[in-house]
């Protein structure tokens, strides 16, 4: 037994039991997603003593440094003191602006929060809706003109999915928190070459980051692969070809695993073909987590620089495991 304070609330975790599961079973509400320790919706601060450092895994050093861990990795080895983590995360409460659909299985949900949430496209957020309390972490795909924009695919069994799709309206409140990852566009270089790759939603970052590097008037080259299985789990084809016919330097590649389709070409395939300059080149990879883990291990082993290779894989809801 591992004695926690968390806010000033004594918690007793079990032998092996993380610090997640701990606040649940003493009626502590956390925010949670993916319970992987990949989303960091769970982040947290030690107070006192040093985290187990595979909790920390991902963070940058200085957030280390001053203690943040994610709860739902956090096996403790010995008493903390805990508390919600300060200024890395912000939580608010918002109003639905819009819900549109983007294909037959995405929508792209607007929430107005008038330019108060700090955050970069490409990040993600933590997505609550207050009455039921679904949780769910969406990447940003856009924050401007005051709204959040993101992109949801529909899933047969997706809770928050069929909850916004279905049942959601302007002006309804849902709560935000966040913003986590690092998965963002740096002015620093504007000429830098930039590829943008992912599959299915994992479009939303990749759309965020190419409208944010536009607005900072990138120089350098940029393209974009979005691999699906067919055409229907392509979206925002049009406004791409539309970006690829105004704008020299950009190139839009529909990759189709079909491969009877003029596009119709494994991911991975098509960008180590067409990519050959990858020590100048800075890399962004969003979407299933297997290809995004493959892609970007063949991108280190091919050549690229690991530091220019910024990945955001999309792991899968878990549901909390029976203790």
């Amino acid at each position: 037994m591992v004695e926690l304070t968390f806010e000033g609330v004594e918690v007793h975790a079990a032998e092996g039991q993380t610090v997640l599961s701990a606040l649940e079973d003493a009626g502590i509400p956390l925010d949670c997603a993916c319970r992987a320790g990949i989303c960091q919706s769970c982040l947290v601060q030690s107070l006192d003593a040093p985290p187990p450092p595979a909790a920390q895994a991902g963070l940058p050093r200085a957030m280390a440094m001053d203690g943040y861990f994610m709860a739902c990795v956090c096996v403790p080895e010995g008493p903390l003191t805990i508390g919600r983590a300060g200024k890395a995360r912000q939580r608010l409460d918002v109003t639905v602006r819009a819900v549109e659909r983007l294909s037959p299985t995405v929508v792209r949900l607007l929430l107005d929060d008038g330019g108060r949430f700090q955050c970069h496209p490409g990040q993600f957020l933590t997505l609550i809706h207050p009455a039921s309390g679904v949780t769910r972490s969406y990447s940003i795909a856009g924050n401007a003109d005051g709204a959040l924009e993101l992109h949801l695919r529909i899933l047969p069994e997706g809770r928050m999915s069929r909850l916004v799709a279905d049942d959601l309206s302007p002006d309804d409140v849902m709560t935000i928190a966040g913003p986590s990852g690092s998965c963002f566009y740096d002015p620093a270089d504007r000429d830098q070459r930039i590829v943008l790759a992912g599959t299915g939603t994992g479009l939303a970052p990749l759309w965020g980051i190419l409208q944010d590097a536009l607005r900072h008037g990138h120089r350098g080259p940029i393209s974009l692969y979005h691999g699906a299985l067919d055409r229907s789990g392509l979206y925002l084809v049009e406004a791409l070809e539309s970006l690829e016919a105004e704008r020299p330097g950009f190139r839009y590649v529909p990759c189709l695993r079909d491969a009877e389709d003029p596009a119709g070409g494994d991911l991975w395939a098509v960008v180590s073909e067409l990519e050959t300059d990858l020590r100048a080149t800075t890399f962004f990879l969003c979407g299933d987590e297997l290809l995004i883990r493959r892609m970007k291990r063949g991108l280190f082993m091919a050549g690229a620089r690991l530091d220019q290779i910024h990945a955001d894989p999309f792991t899968p809801a878990q549901a909390r495991a029976a203790s």
